[in-house]
């Protein structure tokens, strides 16, 4: 009764086959979301970066648990998904029944949000808080969402004209207690979108096309420092923690001149975890993203510039920086890399992209990071990038 009450948490009862561990107590047989960023993984799968990221999750969601391993819950989703959880991120929860959730009626209307943002939100009515994901998707551009443990009783999807990001919304319930949600979008271009929780109400924020760069907010993150020392030039030593900062320090002045607002995530040698950054990006909400790093290689021949993205509707942001930093004489080609499961550019909150500028393992690249005419090239480049993605938006 507490359950549904206060949580109201939907998930089908599985029964698990004499494991003699569950019996034991060793593992729970539920679980509930609690922490900072949780995040759901879609497999226990390992490289340096961690295992392919699902989403974030909100707290407060409980979850069947079917397994262990590592560090790793592997939780119940539906009857025919599941999902893997840090275990840092959950704490036992009390065995119970736990029912399948109704998703009821939607609302989509247009709004702001503070800073002046202008948004579209859709809510989504449910009996009780359940696992989700969401994704982007291009050509034509829309917002995916899938809810487990559901079923539909939606029979009002209520739609006002004050929404302007928002073209179209629709659901189709593909497996008896999976429910797909499509938002189509007025644009072709992603600007960003929130997703989460208010109390068992579902809700997508939307954000619309900015005014102009004049009027955005864009953040800047120097990678590494403090403790993080980052890579090491192969020749100089240099540390790449310290040149993070003057390449961001230098995008940093060319973007005052041009008198647009600048968040700098960290403007002196201080050591920031990942997880902060993003804590602090979602908090400050900028309406860009721009995270600078130097490569490091074990084959010293290997050197170039290169961009990075997690969501593929952030793809051609990725596209127009890397484009523009080509233009910069010896300065070569190691690609645009997406599905980057680093944690400052998961966020489907904001426009972002990750730069490795150059190879601080190949003594060519490490002769033009050292050199401060690069440095500013660099960053006039990034800003140019920048702008040809915004005038692309017409």
């Amino acid at each position: 009764m507490i359950l549904k009450k206060i949580l109201s948490v939907g998930l089908l009862l599985f029964f698990l086959n004499g494991s003699s561990l569950f019996t034991q107590g060793l593992i729970p047989s539920y679980i509930i979301t609690k922490g900072k960023l949780p995040q759901l993984a879609y497999s226990s799968g390992e490289d340096r970066l961690g295992s392919a990221k699902m989403g974030y999750i909100d707290t407060s969601i409980v979850m069947k648990v079917i397994d262990t391993v590592k560090n790793l819950y592997k939780v119940q989703l539906s009857a025919m998904h599941y999902a893997f959880i840090e275990k840092t991120y959950t704490q036992p929860f009390p065995d119970t029944m736990l029912s399948t959730a109704l998703c009821e009626s939607w609302h989509v209307k247009g709004g702001s949000e503070p800073g002046s943002n202008l948004v579209d939100s859709v809510s989504f009515s449910l009996s009780g808080r359940v696992p989700y994901k969401s994704w982007m998707e291009i050509d034509p551009s829309r917002i995916k969402i899938e809810l487990y443990n559901v079923q539909s009783n939606i029979n009002w999807i209520t739609q006002l004209s004050s929404a302007k990001a928002v073209k179209n919304v629709w659901y189709e319930q593909t497996e008896s207690d999976v429910l797909q949600i499509t938002i189509e979008l007025m644009k072709q271009q992603h600007y960003g979108y929130s997703i989460g929780y208010n109390g068992n109400t579902l809700q997508l924020k939307i954000r619309r096309l900015p005014a102009g760069i004049q009027k955005m907010t864009i953040a800047i993150d120097a990678g590494h420092g403090g403790t993080n020392l980052g890579a090491s030039g192969v020749s100089s030593g240099i540390l790449e923690k310290n040149y993070t900062l003057l390449f961001a320090k230098e995008l940093q002045k060319i973007l005052k001149k041009q008198k647009i607002k600048v968040l700098m995530v960290r403007e002196t040698d201080t050591t920031i975890e990942n997880k902060d950054r993003v804590l602090w990006a979602k908090q400050n909400n900028p309406d860009i993203f721009i995270s600078f790093h130097l490569n490091s290689s074990g084959r010293d021949s290997v050197r170039g510039v290169s961009t990075y993205y997690k969501h593929i509707g952030f793809r051609s942001f990725s596209q127009s920086i890397l484009k523009r930093l080509l233009e910069i004489k010896d300065l070569k080609e190691f690609g645009n890399v997406g599905s980057f499961n680093f944690q400052p550019i998961q966020p489907t909150d904001y426009p972002s992209c990750l730069v490795e500028i150059a190879f601080l393992s190949n003594k060519e690249d490490e002769k033009m990071i050292l050199d401060p005419k690069f440095r500013t090239k660099v960053a006039n480049q990034v800003f140019l990038g920048i702008k040809d993605w915004i005038r692309d938006w017409k």
